[in-house]
């Protein structure tokens, strides 16, 4: 009989305790964080499987997001310019997740530190948040255009035409 009280003790503590443990934070602060997002580039070089996809765009202006702000382990003078620029990635990497966006086209940064705070480096950007939607196969009349659109890619395209019932089906490899 003890043992039954004990057991149904210990289940009751241990349910009341529960959601204590879910909500506690971590105590210790962030000493390194990588962190990254996707921006568009205007040139594309290689396709593994040609796909297509629109851009919705989220908003018709460009937004500002930030400041968002990184410590400095040392002065600034001390540091590089791809420390810099991996904190930028940072920051694009958080404007991305303040849109709710899947990239930010044509992003402008600017990153600073303030002479009364020179162990902070503070990073704005300014963009277009697009979120990929309508992702299709490329075709070949697709795949020729961007062969227009950069003339330089240089593009190798494979197009099967078997299928059941008449349908097409297309393969394109881009080089």
């Amino acid at each position: 009989m003890k043992s039954r009280i004990l057991l149904s003790l210990a289940v009751a503590v241990l349910a009341s305790s529960a959601p204590a443990f879910a909500q506690k934070k971590d105590p210790n602060p962030k000493k390194f964080e990588r962190a990254e997002a996707r921006k568009i580039s205007p040139e594309v070089r290689t396709f593994v499987t040609p796909q297509i996809f629109d851009m919705k765009m989220l908003s018709n202006s460009r937004e500002t997001f930030g400041p968002y702000y990184f410590p400095l382990d040392q002065s600034i003078g001390n540091i590089s310019i791809g420390e810099i620029r991996n904190d930028e990635m940072r920051a694009l990497y958080r404007a991305c997740q303040e849109a709710d966006a899947d990239a930010i086209i044509e992003p402008l940064f600017d990153s600073y530190v303030y002479e009364k705070d020179t162990k902070m480096l503070i990073v704005e950007l300014s963009g277009f948040p697009v979120k990929y939607t309508n992702f299709r196969p490329a075709t070949k009349a697709e795949i020729d255009m961007i062969g227009v659109v950069y003339p330089t890619t240089q593009t190798s395209v494979s197009v099967s035409t078997e299928g059941q019932q008449g349908q097409q089906g297309q393969q394109g490899i881009v080089k």
